[in-house]
């Protein structure tokens, strides 16, 4: 069936929710934290669906779907939020930053894989007609760069900037971070402190943000190098 990835910091309700999707027929892959989901999602995807728990240490359920809805390589995979609070206004919030559902707890296991067998038939049925929320309306430049900071993230933020003339190809470029810091940038010709200054100012058409396994610099470095090259 299909292949799920299950992050929760508390260990019975893993086991209880991974125990429940294999009941179901699916295979279920475990993450403790939103720091070990994104090195699942880049080192062992790709996953049909996603189960996360809101509250947890370090990036929470929330920040974790804002990182994964501004990934174009993860935007689209459906995720559903577990939470302990039922009310009203975190359901809002869950479903507005991008989620397609909100099981509060405890839960009966019967309807866990209910909402997920739900979740997988819509997100088969609706693949080309529903686009998923724009990550810009979502979450601003400053909010993700906050959390990439705030988390001591290592990835690489893409961006896509309007022309500065009508008719013109946009420019591309790329803000490079390290533990939360910046370490390389590039936008058009433009290298380092100038190009990340460019970037923030002007118009956006497009970013999205991805995250590589903190202690894994080599393919950062690779990227760091390859863009260098390009431009001696």
């Amino acid at each position: 069936m299909a292949r799920i990835l299950v992050i929760d910091d508390e260990a019975d309700v893993r086991l209880a929710t991974v125990m429940a999707l294999k009941h179901g027929g699916h295979t279920a892959v475990e993450a403790d934290s939103g720091m070990a989901a994104l090195r699942l999602l880049q080192q062992s995807g790709p996953f049909d669906l996603i189960v996360c728990d809101v509250v947890m240490p370090g990036l929470s359920g929330h920040e974790l779907c804002q990182l994964i809805r501004l990934n174009q390589a993860t935007k689209n995979i459906p995720f559903i939020f577990l939470s302990a609070k039922r009310e009203v206004e975190e359901r809002v919030e869950g479903i507005g930053l991008g989620a397609n559902d909100y099981l509060g707890k405890p839960f009966a296991l019967e309807e866990l894989l209910i909402r997920v067998n739900s979740a997988l038939t819509r997100h088969q049925a609706t693949a080309t007609g529903r686009a998923t929320p724009d990550p810009l309306q979502q979450v601003t430049m400053a909010q993700c760069i906050d959390f990439i900071v705030r988390h001591k993230l290592s990835g690489k933020l893409t961006v896509l900037i309007k022309a500065a003339e009508e008719g013109q190809t946009p420019l591309s470029g790329a803000i490079f971070f390290e533990g939360g810091h910046a370490v390389h940038a590039k936008l058009a010709d433009r290298l380092g402190e100038a190009a990340v200054r460019e970037i923030l100012t002007s118009p956006l058409l497009m970013y999205s943000f991805e995250a590589y396994e903190v202690a894994d610099q080599i393919t950062l470095a690779m990227d760091i190098t390859r863009l260098i090259k390009q431009q001696g």
